[in-house]
């Protein structure tokens, strides 16, 4: 993780309460033992200088914390001292370390430990801090000297670094449970923008599709129409005149639907303005291919009741893209078109086409349209099968009633 300035400071802070406290345990061991007089002023001086430079070393303890500790614990095994920065070392090791290392700096700490707490208890009961709250001598009378057992200063090491190597475990398991939260957030957030960028992108292939089956069904039947005109020439003016009028306005209802479906993308039409896209528009859709020449018939049977509206509007494309295919393909033969349905049996959708010797009015397509109808019906739960039977064409899809 990357440290902010919060964190640097507080860092900070916490080494230099650490070194001062280092120091300041040296101090007050050194003042101790000169004032006992039980112990050579040479050796407690020269644990207090040693002390020093382990204090200082301090700053470095996440860095290199083993080093810092075998630094730290020296003075402490060998002269009259504290082992407040062995202590320190201790639970900066505990924090980056485990197995045979955490094992061998413990058991070093606590030897040092218990070696200072032996040359605490060997001072006077005034100087000492393991008797320091025992009744004072009276005036005049000399002072008690070391009355305590041996293995009292071993236990209340084994006391003071198990506290501090509990601490220092527990305080890593806080930080580690924070660092996994973290990744657990920022995971969950790189999760929600793929969803967002997944539902958009299907949402643009959809609309896509729906672009596609709206300009293949409309300039199918401009194509149809113009080549009527063509056909005619100015054989009859009346028939040009009607062609052309229903050229400009299949074009006008090509673009008002295009612009119905670009403004539900932008958000700004409500979806239901651009016009029936449901089973109610399957009639006037069927009447629109037969006004433009193609010879079709409509059979419906449905049961009363709402349909979904999904399953509604894949019903309404599977008809477009029947009829824009008729006329692409077999422009000179009928085609016949069946939708039955309820809502406990769903919706079934058969067309039918004898398939024409005749050259495509078109030229021919990817196909892309069959194959997004049949996304669309398996993505509802439906089933989509299209492609030749014997002299025939046949499309049969099955829409559940409720999507």
């Amino acid at each position: 993780m990357t440290a902010t300035s919060g964190d640097i400071v507080r860092r900070r802070l916490w080494t230099t309460g650490a070194v001062s406290l280092s120091v300041f345990g040296s101090l007050l061991a050194v003042s101790l033992t000169q004032a006992s007089e039980t112990i050579p002023d040479w050796n407690s001086w020269v644990g207090f200088l040693l002390n020093l430079g382990a204090a200082a070393t301090l700053v470095w303890r996440h860095r290199a914390p083993t080093a810092v500790l075998a630094a730290c614990v020296f003075a402490p095994l060998f002269f009259a001292t504290d082992a407040t920065a062995a202590l320190i070392a201790l639970y900066a090791l505990a924090q980056s370390e485990r197995g045979v290392r955490l094992a061998a700096g413990t058991v070093a700490v606590y030897i040092a430990s218990a070696v200072s707490l032996t040359y605490d208890a060997h001072r006077t009961r005034d100087n000492s801090l393991l008797t320091i709250g025992s009744p004072r001598a009276d005036d005049g009378m000399p002072k008690p000297s070391w009355d305590v057992p041996l293995w009292i200063p071993w236990i209340v090491a084994a006391v003071v670094v198990g506290i501090v190597v509990t601490v220092a475990l527990l305080r890593h398991t806080q930080f580690q449970l924070a660092r996994a939260e973290q990744s657990r957030d920022r995971a969950t957030k790189q999760t929600d923008v793929m969803r967002d960028e997944m539902i958009r992108t299907e949402e643009r292939t959809r609309i896509a599709r729906d672009m596609h089956d709206t300009l293949a069904a409309s300039l199918s039947r401009i194509s149809l129409l113009a080549g009527a005109v063509q056909v005619g020439g100015t054989d009859d003016p009346e028939k040009i005149v009607t062609n052309a009028s229903m050229i400009r306005s299949t074009a006008h209802e090509a673009l008002d639907e295009l612009k119905s479906i670009v403004g539900v993308l932008r958000g700004s039409v409500p979806a239901q303005q651009g016009g029936p896209q449901g089973i109610e528009g399957i009639a006037e859709l069927v009447q629109s291919a037969r006004a433009a020449g193609l010879h079709a018939t409509l059979y419906t049977d449905l049961r009363p009741g709402t349909v979904g509206t999904v399953s509604g509007h894949v019903t309404y494309r599977v008809v477009q893209e029947s009829l824009t295919n008729a006329q692409k393909y077999a422009a000179d033969q009928t085609i016949r078109i069946a939708i039955t349905g309820a809502d406990i049996h769903g919706i079934k959708i058969n067309t039918r086409s004898k398939l024409s010797s005749r050259p495509p009015a078109v030229p021919v397509g990817s196909r892309s349209g069959l194959q997004g109808l049949a996304e669309q019906a398996h993505n509802i739960g439906g089933s989509f099968q299209a492609g030749a039977l014997g002299d025939e064409f046949v499309l049969d899809c099955w829409l559940p009633w409720y999507a």
